[in-house]
């Protein structure tokens, strides 16, 4: 083995645990997630009946929100014996946010629940990609992309009037406003364009930015798409753009959903191992499987 002294460590991934020792967040800044890890016979005093947790509920409290929102993946998470995991791919960037896992037996009542903090990191400013892309069904499709033209956010009206007799005024009757819309530019890079068309149609995405350009994160389904566009001669090196619409959509129903780690799944193992010999010799336990891993 041949080791460089002069080249940069690698980084792992920061694990916020809490206080029972149960619960623990790692953040993913390669795809701005969370892993989320629930083992409730670890800590300096174990759950006394922790082989009878079946599933966990995770939820996470952002910053301005009226109540918490349901994790995707853990709205019910599996924690066989006690031991689960889940991954957050839709935490808002750049300010923190609190879990809470909550233990919930074969009958249906509720145990325990352990909360930790973590802030997913956001582009920094001055960085050339600070636009996030991410999918909700292809989390391995996400992307960041440089973000050169944005309109204006657009907000339309719910409104129906109508003239009242003997009065110069009109009648309105109004509904709260639309989502604000706008309509995007983004540049990417030539080994990129597959990609980026294959996210663009991969259902329903998630835009997010740092907080400081005050657009909030917006789930939709991008609409009028254009691209790539070739921002020099055709074929050179430089970069494509590509154009659509984000006309936001309610976040889609968290409940019932599989865990989608980016870059993980049962093709990938199959792929990998070629007996599950191999993959039991690999990885320790069954957290460790289900996130390749990293808890």
């Amino acid at each position: 083995m041949i080791v460089d002294l002069t080249a940069p460590q690698i980084t792992r991934p920061t694990r916020a645990v809490s206080p029972d020792g149960w619960f623990a967040a790692i953040v993913d800044p390669l795809w701005a997630g969370v892993v989320l890890s629930v083992d409730y016979s670890a800590g300096d005093a174990p759950l006394a009946d922790a082989a009878e947790v079946m599933r966990v509920r995770i939820v996470r409290q952002d910053p301005a929100a009226p109540a918490p929102a349901a994790v995707r993946s853990g709205d019910l998470a599996w924690a066989v014996e006690g031991v689960g995991t889940a991954y957050d791919h839709e935490a808002p960037l750049g300010v923190g946010v609190v879990y809470t896992a909550t233990a919930i037996y074969a009958d249906g009542s509720t145990g325990p629940s352990s909360s930790v903090a973590v802030t997913v990191p956001a582009p920094e400013p001055g960085e050339d990609h600070d636009l996030w892309i991410k999918s909700l069904d292809e989390p391995a499709l996400s992307m960041r992309a440089m973000l050169v033209d944005w309109s204006g956010a657009t907000a339309a009206g719910r409104q129906d009037s109508a003239d009242v007799a003997g009065s110069p005024y009109r009648a309105v009757a109004y509904d709260e406003h639309a989502a604000e819309s706008v309509q995007i530019v983004v540049d990417v890079a030539p080994e990129d364009v597959d990609r980026m068309r294959a996210l663009l149609r991969s259902g329903v995405l998630l835009a997010q930015t740092r907080p400081a350009y005050y657009f909030p994160d917006s789930f939709h389904v991008p609409g009028d798409i254009t691209g790539p566009t070739p921002t020099g001669k055709l074929g050179s090196s430089e970069g494509y753009r590509f154009g659509w619409t984000i006309d936001p959509v309610e976040r889609p129903d968290p409940s019932g959903q599989p865990m989608r780690l980016p870059g993980w799944s049962w093709d990938v193992v199959a792929d990998r191992f070629s007996t599950w010999d191999a993959v039991t010799a690999s990885y320790p336990s069954w957290a460790s499987l289900s996130t390749n891993g990293v808890t």
